[in-house]
């Protein structure tokens, strides 16, 4: 298990900061939510056991030196620095950027979509908190840990995302870059920004599976529309509703095996909703988080369709 661990702990330890500090603020912000959310970190403690105990007994899928590796190194850190060259330098923003290098990646280089997807969340960083130079040192790193993952946690959406926080997170340590401020939000804001991610899930996840588009270009062409349309619509808000939509998407990219239909989906979308809300203090400007959020919502529900399934199996067998 030696590099499925590192990947997996990895992964673990930035989601678990993020639930933990997400249900650190909203038990100041709104005790009677936090004590809603407060059940499901168990549940997403339940999956990562089970996923380390999968992860004990997997095997490489590919030598870590090898050819395969490198160019999926190579894609990831490709696709970050396009992406941030394109939001940053043409001005179009993280999400259409990001969203754009999916799309085209998964049209013309689909072998190596899923790795230039996973570097285009790195690319997403705000130019406050990494400019180019760190930029292009963090695209490394996310090289890097794309390969060393590449055996665990497959199929929950948000994996990604998680890849690209943690070398945004580790690289703006190294150089002492400061995390930007998060933004309040009203209650009206917060039912829409919910709403927003039910929607972005679902649509990625019709589009992906009952579609047959697969999960890259379904997350990309969502987070493309929404980028262009809802600011048009709402302005400035529109900006915060595009990023939940685009975010959720990322609990879309599941696989059914995870997250079996549209009902694991929206509830995973309204999860996703409130930790986007909950979590908007911490790790401001970095590109990875709303992949992390929406790893964290797919693990809890993926759990709770697993122990609900345990259940109901044990009701009907009485």
């Amino acid at each position: 298990m030696r590099r499925p661990f590192i990947g997996y702990s990895i992964l673990a330890v930035f989601t678990l900061v993020l639930v933990g500090l997400t249900a650190w603020n909203a038990w100041h912000e709104n005790i009677v939510l936090s004590l809603i959310f407060l059940p499901f970190i168990p549940i997403l403690v339940f999956i990562l056991v089970r996923v380390y105990r999968e992860a004990s007994t997997a095997k490489d899928s590919y030598p870590l030196f090898s050819s395969k590796s490198f160019y999926d190194f190579l894609a990831a850190a490709l696709g970050a620095i396009f992406t941030y060259i394109v939001s940053v330098y043409a001005g179009v923003g993280p999400v259409i950027a990001s969203g754009l290098a999916g799309v085209l990646a998964a049209i013309f280089i689909r072998p190596y979509a899923v790795p230039i997807f996973c570097g285009s969340f790195l690319g997403m960083c705000n130019p406050e908190f990494l400019q180019i130079q760190h930029l292009i040192g963090a695209s490394v790193l996310v090289g890097v840990v794309f390969v060393l993952t590449k055996d665990v946690f497959n199929g929950y959406g948000g994996k990604l995302g998680t890849i690209a926080l943690s070398a945004a997170v580790i690289t703006g340590f190294l150089c002492r870059c400061d995390f930007l401020a998060g933004s309040a939000y009203s209650g009206f804001e917060t039912l829409a920004l919910i709403l927003a991610s039910v929607i972005g899930a679902l649509a990625t996840f019709v589009i992906s599976i009952r579609l047959g588009k697969g999960p890259v270009f379904a997350s990309g062409i969502v987070g493309v529309l929404a980028g262009v349309v809802l600011p048009l619509v709402w302005n400035d808000f529109g900006i915060e509703l595009a990023v939940a939509v685009f975010g959720a998407s990322f609990v879309g990219m599941s696989s059914k095996d995870r997250l079996l239909d549209e009902r694991f989906i929206a509830l995973a979308g309204i999860m996703f909703g409130f930790i986007y809300v909950y979590s908007a203090p911490y790790f401001g400007g970095a590109g990875g988080k709303l992949g992390t959020i929406a790893f964290a919502s797919a693990m809890m529900m993926a759990g709770v369709r697993i122990i609900s399934g345990k259940v109901s199996a044990f009701v009907f067998s009485e």
